[in-house]
């Protein structure tokens, strides 16, 4: 017995997936219905809940590969401690997978999916972490450092056409990740 997944499985998994992500681009996610998805996946409106409870387990995994994918990508920069260099790889990651990412979060839903990414993000990081956490402020600058960039990038979704991707990420690692990195180094008392 093979422990590998059926293809079948994983071909219909990616296109209800990448169905997601089309009809994100196209309408808000609250009109965005399991028919939808499957008929723009190519397959069976039964099938749909074979590999996913709902819309929002669908949605949910989504965002946890987009997550994953992302920090795969910024991880060697953060370990270089090139804040600028993560910065414009975040945001030219969002600008890749921009459809997605305004559905995500900037749509309609965006404090709810948000909410999401956050706890999905907070959990994806926190088990790459090197390391144990050392106390209470790990844990907090982990959840200041992900909902303050979650919550910047649903701004600058909403302004891009006012600022770029170069502007953003001197936001973001100017008002993120550098007050961070010095807080690291000193910690406030008590913590």
């Amino acid at each position: 017995m093979t422990t590998l997944p059926d293809a079948r499985v994983v071909r219909t998994r990616e296109a209800l997936r990448q169905a997601m992500t089309e009809l994100a681009a196209e309408s808000p996610l609250e009109a965005i219905t399991v028919r939808a998805i499957a008929a723009r996946a190519g397959v069976g409106y039964a099938t749909f809940f074979r590999h996913y409870a709902d819309k929002d387990a669908l949605l949910a995994e989504v965002s946890e590969l987009l997550i994953r994918e992302f920090l795969l990508q910024v991880r060697p920069l953060l370990q270089l401690r090139d804040r600028p260099a993560a910065a414009r790889k975040l945001c030219q990651y969002v600008l890749d997978h921009l459809a997605i990412h305004k559905a995500l979060i900037a749509g309609g839903a965006g404090e709810t999916v948000r909410a999401e990414m956050l706890r999905q993000a907070m959990t994806v990081v926190a088990a790459a972490r090197q390391r144990p956490p050392d106390g209470p402020l790990d844990d907090l600058i982990l959840f200041h450092v992900v909902s303050a960039i979650l919550n910047l990038q649903a701004w600058w979704l909403r302004n891009l056409d006012t600022v770029d991707a170069d502007a953003m990420a001197e936001i973001i690692e100017r008002t993120v990740l550098t007050p961070v990195g010095e807080l690291r180094l000193r910690p406030p008392a008590g913590l």
